[in-house]
């Protein structure tokens, strides 16, 4: 029986698994031409569907992350490797251990030079994800100087919490071979890698080793696939000369993107050899005891040392196995030249043969039957294949996909901001996006953005009856805040062929208390529709969801709008300096408290210095009332964009003394103004802000240390202008076009994969489509933009006014060319029909 019968056996099997209760509950499996069982196994698991009445896929992923991130089949999981403490499908499962195994693992480096190769080796193991703790010990076998000292600085700083670096050094080089004897006397771990430096290992790659040696009791080494490892290379086992392959990575992926893909399509099956290539090697520690360590006399430059090795452990009674589930990419050693590297080969081969004899050739023969290996190989190929015309189909969608944002708040805030000024982004592309508001709150938007001319059709009303039907006619619906994904559930319930999104703005359950109502919606939303695409603009966001709820969170850029947002020609004054901060008292984690004490120390030392103003709440506001005034200032009180922008352009300095910020838009939309913003440490705001640089990233709990950083500034104009210029080169990258594009990125991948198997019933292939009424509305278009040429000639004479009618100008031009664009497109194809 194969590895895929034998995992579809165990699915079909299981007291958990009810074939009739699945196809009822799915009955979708009848168009993939799968038994039930091979569809959960295939398709099912990964959409988030449960096996039967007893077992809950969500359940399962969220209770064992490490099983998600992973990519493995929860049920079979659940058979192989849990045992319930009771028969109720809540009961907590329990992981059986395996004997002698202590969750450590040594991974043995030799280094002699290369150190570019070291670099990018050493930060992978460092950055590497894994379920077990390592020690990494890098063996400095007499490199140069260059290396040496690169090596001794990098130590501790590549160490973490899951692994910890050690460095042994060797005052000159002695061999391949005695370096891994080094290291190999050093290690002390159940199991030890030994591990070439000039090699990329991938998230999860020891584990999956590991789960290689679990599959057997008598696996005593095993090594992963890789693009250049003679027998175990994917996906080409030869190249166009007979030769062993060095493959590139295919169309552009990346040593991670190639680890999924592989792990993705992978049987299990871990094919039995009689020899692991060296460059990625596990060894049992029993092996190590039983056999000792390699053969230092015979093969002291590395050539062969490991192939000796697989032989003693096969006399010895071990099996030797691929990792068929596990990649790690290997650049090709550059210690040696390529024609020194071929006589070393040849030189290993011949000691092998002396040492062995006909023994050796007898196992090495063997190797010649890629049977298995080959069917491993095609899995591979024909995904890569398939992920081709995946991406060539998400080319085609790129631009036609029809988007929805779901925006069920009044509006204002900074999240509303992205949404709107994206949005708006894709639509200048020639994206049909638009944003769904609720009813009777669109009257508020279009007044709230009137300075954008399509205002007035971007935005749409919806009830939560009528959404799901005025959904259907979309592509891609995106939720925005945490509520809003139970409104998108209930149209990907009703609209399979809608893709879900998420565009994940902060880690909403900090805003609530901790078993409320809201924070367990707020804790639910992230995986409350398993197939959905989440996504986010800091890597903070991102890693407090994969952490806290082991789904995967895709990065897309930030964005600010620079029409608005932008430096105003005031020059910085040495003997007033403007400093400015947004007030919100209803939201204790933005620090209104602290931030107006800060800010009544600074005007009491710097009084004759500073000029401080505060916006977003009124004098009215209950909550302010009871907040420290007793100093000079200016409340601007409540303001639109244009008004943050007008006041913001006046600023030298911004203060944002919130707990944490999971982007902070204010700080970075004030760069963009030629301030300089002080930041939070916590959360996601690192992502731009560099403390000292272009901003002050302080602990914002610690108010003596704030009143220094800014006071510091403060005494130091120079600084503070050349800190200003640098806040303007850092954020004027993160444009609403260029964020735009990122999402419609990530959105075409996942819907051309969506769309193989949930074609859209509602929609016609239709490059453009341009909406009914739309001829009414280009001429209004039309009327505004002579309107505003007749203005910017004869009614304002003044440079700033004529300035806001040039721009006006550009933008209604830009509107116009962009629906007859559409409306060409559109003819044309009702022609060609």
């Amino acid at each position: 029986m194969s590895g895929t019968e034998t995992i579809v056996s165990i699915v079909s099997k299981s007291i958990f698994f009810d074939a009739d209760w699945y196809s009822a509950r799915y009955p979708d499996i009848e168009k993939t031409g799968l038994s039930p069982a091979e569809h959960y196994l295939r398709i099912g698991a990964f959409s988030g569907y449960d096996p039967g009445p007893k077992f809950s896929t969500s359940y399962y992923l969220r209770a064992y992350p490490n099983v998600a991130r992973a990519g493995l089949n929860p049920l079979v999981h659940c058979e192989e490797n849990v045992k319930a403490t009771a028969s109720s499908p809540d009961a907590p499962p329990i992981i059986a251990t395996p004997d002698n195994f202590l969750g450590r693992i040594d991974v043995v480096v030799p280094v002699f030079n290369a150190l570019d190769d070291v670099k990018s080796c050493l930060r992978s193991l460092a950055e590497a994800s894994s379920d077990y703790q390592s020690r990494i010990i890098i063996v400095n076998d007499g490199s140069d100087d260059e290396t040496t000292n690169w090596l001794r600085g990098a130590i501790e700083g590549l160490s973490n919490e899951q692994t910890v670096f050690t460095l042994i050094e060797h005052e000159q080089n002695m061999g391949y071979t005695k370096a891994v004897n080094t290291g190999l006397r050093a290690s002390t771990a159940p199991y030890v890698v030994t591990l070439n430096s000039d090699t990329i290992v991938t998230p999860y790659w020891a584990d999956g080793l590991v789960r290689c040696m679990h599959s057997a009791d008598d696996i005593g080494i095993c090594g992963p696939l890789s693009n250049a490892a003679n027998w175990q290379s994917v996906p080409n086992l030869y190249d166009s000369n007979g030769k062993f392959a060095i493959n590139s990575l295919p169309g552009g992926m990346t040593p991670d993107e190639m680890a999924r893909l592989v792990l993705s399509v992978s049987c299990r099956d871990y094919p039995r050899t009689n020899f692991v290539n060296g460059f990625c090697f596990m060894i049992r520690r029993e092996v190590i005891e039983s056999i000792g360590y390699m053969d230092e006399e015979a093969f002291p430059t590395g050539y062969g040392e490991e192939n000796d090795y697989c032989v003693r452990a096969q006399d010895a009674g071990y099996a030797l196995a691929y990792a068929d589930d596990t990649y790690v990419f290997h650049a090709k050693s550059k210690s040696f030249g390529h024609e020194r590297r071929i006589a070393l080969s040849k030189a290993g081969t011949a000691a092998l043969r002396r040492k062995h004899g006909s023994k050796f050739e007898n196992l090495a023969s063997r190797l010649k039957d890629t049977r298995q290996m080959d069917a491993v190989r095609h899995r591979i190929k024909m995904s890569l294949a398939t992920a081709t015309e995946t991406q060539g189909s998400a080319l085609s969608l790129l631009m036609s996909q029809r988007i929805l944002f779901l925006l069920p708040v009044k509006g204002g805030s900074g999240g509303a901001h992205s949404v709107v000024q994206e949005a708006v982004a894709m639509r200048r592309l020639g994206v049909d996006a638009k944003i769904a508001v609720k009813s009777g709150d669109r009257a508020h938007y279009c007044r709230q953005y009137n300075d954008i001319p399509e205002a007035a059709q971007i935005f749409v009303e919806f009830s939560p009856a009528t959404l799901a039907k005025n959904a259907t006619g979309y592509d891609v619906v995106v939720a925005t805040i945490f509520h809003s994904v139970k409104l998108l559930k209930t149209v990907t319930d009703r609209c399979p062929w809608i893709l879900p999104a998420y565009y994940i703005q902060d880690y909403e359950p900090f805003f609530f208390e901790e078993g409320s109502e809201n924070w367990q919606i707020a804790r639910s939303s992230y995986d409350l529709i398993p197939n959905a695409v989440l996504f986010a603009k800091t890597d903070w966001i991102r890693e407090q969801v994969e952490r806290n709820h082991g789904v995967k969170v895709h990065k897309v850029l930030p964005s600010i709008d620079h029409d608005v947002y932008r430096p105003g020609p005031r020059e910085l004054s040495k003997s007033n300096i403007c400093i400015a901060a947004m007030i919100r008292p209803k939201t204790p984690r933005r620090g209104a408290l602290r931030t107006m004490h800060l800010l009544k120390r600074l005007s009491d030392a710097f009084s004759d210095k500073v000029s401080i103003s505060i916006f977003g709440c009124d004098d009215q506001d209950a909550d302010f009332g009871n907040l420290p005034k007793d100093f000079k200032f200016r409340n601007a009180g409540v303001l639109k964009r244009s008004g943050v922008a007008e006041l913001l352009q006046e600023t030298d300095i911004f203060v944002d003394l919130s707990d944490y910020q999971a982007f902070g838009r204010t700080a970075a939309e004030a760069m963009a103004c030629g301030a300089v913003s002080v930041v939070p440490r916590e959360g996601g705001a690192g992502e731009y802000a560099v403390d000292g640089v272009n901003a002050l990233v302080v602990d914002t709990f610690d108010l003596d240390a704030c009143f220094e950083s800014i006071g510091a500034l403060l005494n130091n104009p120079n600084k503070l202008q050349e800190m200003r210029l640098a806040a303007l080169a850092t954020v004027s990258a993160y444009s609403p076009r260029r964020a735009a594009m990122s999402e419609l990125i990530v959105f075409a991948s996942r819907l051309a994969e969506l769309r193989k198997i949930e074609p859209s019933p509602l929609r016609r292939d239709v490059p453009i489509k341009t909406p009914g009424g739309r001829n009414h509305y280009l001429g209004h278009l039309k009327w505004g933009l002579r309107r505003a040429q007749f203005k910017r000639f004869l009614v304002y004479p003044v440079a700033k006014w004529r300035k806001k009618q040039i721009r006006i100008i550009h933008e209604l031009k830009g509107e116009i060319a962009l629906i007859e664009h559409r409306e060409k497109m559109a003819l044309e194809y009702r022609k060609n029909q």
